[in-house]
């Protein structure tokens, strides 16, 4: 492999100034084009970031022999197109989650990285930016026991900001909308943590049905739930409780509030302190403490690019990305049906922990 790795950014909008940073944080690495359809936007990145090279078309970014990976940073319901072109060409792939809006389509992009042999990552980012990933290595190295039951909790003030350029993606079914899709990162946690689901219900709702957006300032319908919540069991029979809502307002001046995640297991109890901090107990008596910070959780850009060089799976690949769409599918299915939906095994993917399943 080359060095630089040359790195292409389908989708340069507000989110690509996030990967582009981060890939520039890893030693050998070189973002070397950009692509965004609308022409002034994507002049405008490029100068920003001094990224010479540009194309409307992505396809045009995907034909360049130099580019080594592509990140993807587009609309939800484009990544499974962009995301297989990208696999066809030969170029290795971090994809921002979710890694497709329908179980099937993102197995079948699973299949297909396997079958060209390209590395593979989705962008559950959270994992490193909260303290989940190093509350996952003490659940490991049994600082609980064994684990009985987690509870999950992320809450974004989307809805009470009702400034018509919020993006309307976010409350339109057809572009990934909606807490189920947007805060699928609570998916990835329950998976990390406690490892495959068993069963789930769940159940959603939708406070304000109507909203401006910035292509329909009068206002236009919202269609997707703004508050979900969800029962799990584990094929460990760990038990799990998840609540996200568009409703819950942040303190920081963004609006958004960290997700608090809380592990108690048969010798103690571990929780997320404002998402970056770990508080602790342990036995009946015991008292709660601050948690030193372990090792931080590896990036997905930098396992991206650990993947090229070193040839070993990348955490989280798209079987991560499948299993949490397996349950985005199974949630639908419970809120359509009023019941409990059992969950399907899946063999040959890298797993929660880098292991093969």
């Amino acid at each position: 492999m080359r060095n630089p790795i040359r790195v292409g950014i389908i989708g340069a909008g507000r989110f690509a100034a996030v990967h582009i940073s981060a890939y520039r944080e890893v030693p050998g690495v070189e973002v070397m084009a950009l692509s965004r359809r609308d022409p002034d936007v994507l002049r405008a990145m490029q100068e920003r970031w001094g990224v010479s090279r540009g194309f409307v078309d992505y396809r045009d970014l995907l034909a360049m022999p130099e580019i080594d990976a592509v990140s993807i940073v587009t609309p939800s319901n484009t990544h499974f197109r962009i995301a297989m072109d990208a696999i066809e060409a030969g170029k290795h792939v971090l994809c921002e989650k979710p890694l497709a809006l329908r179980a099937p389509e993102a197995k079948a992009l699973l299949e297909a990285a396997k079958r060209r042999g390209v590395a593979h990552v989705v962008n559950f980012n959270q994992r490193g930016r909260t303290a989940v990933g190093d509350m996952q290595q003490r659940i490991k190295a049994g600082f609980i026991g064994d684990l009985c039951h987690i509870n999950i909790w992320w809450g974004i003030s989307f809805q009470h900001d009702v400034r018509p350029e919020i993006a309307s993606w976010r409350f339109r079914p057809e572009t990934g909308g909606g807490t189920i899709y947007e805060l699928v990162h609570v998916f990835d946690f329950a998976r990390l943590l406690a490892g495959e689901v068993r069963r789930l219900v769940a159940l959603a709702s939708t406070s304000e049905r109507r909203r401006p957006f910035c292509d329909a300032p009068e206002g236009a319908d919202v269609t997707v739930p703004d508050s979900s919540a969800y029962l799990l069991e584990f094929n460990s029979g760990a038990t799990g409780v998840i609540h996200t809502s568009f409703l819950a307002r942040g303190v920081g001046p963004s609006g958004k509030s960290e997700p608090r995640v809380e592990a108690t297991g048969t010798r103690g109890r571990i929780a997320t302190v404002d998402g970056h901090a770990l508080q602790g107990i342990q036995g009946a008596q015991g008292p709660l403490v601050d948690l030193r910070a372990g090792e931080p959780c590896p990036q997905p850009y930098a396992q991206l690019i650990r993947a090229i060089r070193t040839g070993e799976p990348a955490v989280p690949s798209f079987f991560d990305g499948y299993k949490a769409a397996e349950l985005v599918d199974a949630a639908h299915l419970s809120i359509a049906e009023s019941r409990w939906v059992e969950l399907g095994g899946c063999a040959g993917g890298p797993g929660v922990d880098g292991s093969t399943s």
